[in-house]
Protein backbone atom coordinates (compact mmCIF):
# COMPACT_ATOMS: atom_id res chain seq x y z
CA UNK A 1 0.00 0.00 0.00
CA UNK A 2 1.24 3.50 -1.47
CA UNK A 3 1.24 5.72 2.05
CA UNK A 4 2.62 8.98 0.61
CA UNK A 5 4.58 10.84 -2.55
CA UNK A 6 7.36 12.77 -1.07
CA UNK A 7 7.93 15.74 -3.56
CA UNK A 8 10.25 19.02 -3.12
CA UNK A 9 8.95 22.33 -3.41
CA UNK A 10 11.48 25.75 -3.57
CA UNK A 11 8.85 28.23 -2.20
CA UNK A 12 5.98 27.15 0.64
CA UNK A 13 3.36 29.73 -1.23
CA UNK A 14 2.88 27.16 -3.24
CA UNK A 15 1.43 25.42 -0.61
CA UNK A 16 -1.60 27.50 -0.54
CA UNK A 17 -1.69 28.43 -4.55
CA UNK A 18 -0.76 25.43 -6.35
CA UNK A 19 -1.63 22.34 -4.11
CA UNK A 20 -4.53 23.73 -2.43
CA UNK A 21 -6.13 25.90 -4.99
CA UNK A 22 -4.97 24.26 -8.06
CA UNK A 23 -5.25 20.42 -6.90
CA UNK A 24 -7.47 20.64 -4.23
CA UNK A 25 -5.22 18.83 -1.77
CA UNK A 26 -6.15 19.81 1.69
CA UNK A 27 -3.10 20.83 4.28
CA UNK A 28 -2.46 18.31 7.35
CA UNK A 29 0.25 18.90 9.75
CA UNK A 30 3.54 20.31 9.44
CA UNK A 31 6.85 19.38 11.14
CA UNK A 32 10.72 20.06 10.75
CA UNK A 33 12.93 18.16 9.51
CA UNK A 34 16.34 18.36 11.76
CA UNK A 35 19.36 19.28 10.41
CA UNK A 36 21.17 15.64 11.66
CA UNK A 37 17.90 13.55 9.81
CA UNK A 38 18.49 15.77 6.68
CA UNK A 39 22.14 14.57 6.17
CA UNK A 40 21.67 11.21 7.76
CA UNK A 41 18.79 10.43 5.06
CA UNK A 42 19.06 13.16 1.91
CA UNK A 43 22.73 13.96 2.12
CA UNK A 44 21.85 17.70 2.45
CA UNK A 45 22.83 19.75 5.01
CA UNK A 46 20.53 22.12 6.75
CA UNK A 47 16.74 22.07 8.15
CA UNK A 48 13.73 21.98 6.54
CA UNK A 49 10.23 22.67 6.63
CA UNK A 50 8.21 19.96 5.38
CA UNK A 51 4.00 19.61 4.72
CA UNK A 52 1.53 16.80 4.71
CA UNK A 53 -1.22 17.55 2.26
CA UNK A 54 -4.52 14.74 1.46
CA UNK A 55 -7.30 14.14 -1.42
CA UNK A 56 -8.45 11.27 -2.57
CA UNK A 57 -6.56 9.08 -0.19
CA UNK A 58 -3.38 10.32 -1.96
CA UNK A 59 -1.47 12.02 0.32
CA UNK A 60 1.84 14.11 -0.66
CA UNK A 61 4.75 15.11 2.02
CA UNK A 62 6.41 18.38 0.46
CA UNK A 63 9.92 19.58 1.22
CA UNK A 64 10.60 23.16 1.15
CA UNK A 65 13.97 23.12 -0.40
CA UNK A 66 15.39 25.89 -2.61
CA UNK A 67 18.24 23.67 -3.98
CA UNK A 68 16.40 22.86 -8.19
CA UNK A 69 16.06 19.19 -9.04
CA UNK A 70 16.63 18.10 -12.27
CA UNK A 71 13.22 16.09 -13.26
CA UNK A 72 12.97 14.43 -16.63
CA UNK A 73 10.55 11.79 -16.57
CA UNK A 74 9.50 11.97 -13.27
CA UNK A 75 5.61 13.18 -12.68
CA UNK A 76 2.75 11.80 -10.41
CA UNK A 77 -0.96 10.90 -12.63
CA UNK A 78 -3.44 11.79 -10.10
CA UNK A 79 -7.56 11.54 -11.59
CA UNK A 80 -10.07 13.88 -11.19
CA UNK A 81 -13.95 14.05 -11.80
CA UNK A 82 -13.78 16.62 -14.71
CA UNK A 83 -10.32 16.92 -14.68
CA UNK A 84 -10.67 20.02 -17.32
CA UNK A 85 -11.15 21.97 -13.95
CA UNK A 86 -8.10 21.09 -12.50
CA UNK A 87 -6.49 22.19 -15.65
CA UNK A 88 -7.95 25.65 -16.05
CA UNK A 89 -7.45 26.00 -12.79
CA UNK A 90 -4.02 25.63 -13.30
CA UNK A 91 -4.29 27.95 -16.66
CA UNK A 92 -5.76 30.53 -14.82
CA UNK A 93 -2.92 30.83 -12.00
CA UNK A 94 -0.73 30.63 -14.59
CA UNK A 95 0.93 27.79 -14.04
CA UNK A 96 2.82 25.89 -17.20
CA UNK A 97 0.35 23.59 -18.90
CA UNK A 98 0.03 20.73 -21.89
CA UNK A 99 -3.27 19.34 -23.40
CA UNK A 100 -2.24 16.02 -24.90
CA UNK A 101 -5.29 15.02 -27.39
CA UNK A 102 -6.29 11.85 -27.54
CA UNK A 103 -8.71 9.92 -29.66
CA UNK A 104 -11.61 9.70 -26.76
CA UNK A 105 -10.46 11.94 -23.91
CA UNK A 106 -7.71 14.41 -22.92
CA UNK A 107 -4.53 14.38 -21.03
CA UNK A 108 -3.78 17.25 -19.32
CA UNK A 109 -0.26 17.85 -17.84
CA UNK A 110 0.59 20.71 -15.29
CA UNK A 111 4.03 21.98 -13.95
CA UNK A 112 4.20 23.60 -10.26
CA UNK A 113 6.90 26.63 -10.09
CA UNK A 114 9.38 23.85 -8.61
CA UNK A 115 8.89 21.97 -11.90
CA UNK A 116 7.21 18.95 -10.11
CA UNK A 117 4.82 17.53 -13.33
CA UNK A 118 1.42 16.49 -12.98
CA UNK A 119 -0.54 14.20 -15.18
CA UNK A 120 -4.44 14.72 -14.73
CA UNK A 121 -6.90 12.52 -16.33
CA UNK A 122 -10.34 11.66 -15.85
CA UNK A 123 -12.08 9.13 -13.47
CA UNK A 124 -13.53 6.56 -15.74
CA UNK A 125 -16.23 4.52 -13.88
CA UNK A 126 -15.71 0.80 -14.98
Amino acid sequence: MLQHIALTINNQEEIEDFYEGVLLFSYKNKYSLSEENSLNIFNLKGSTDVYFMNHQNTDFELFVCEEKENKLFAHVCLAYWKAEITYHNALDRGYKTFVKQNVSHNTYFIWDKSGNMFEIKDIIEA
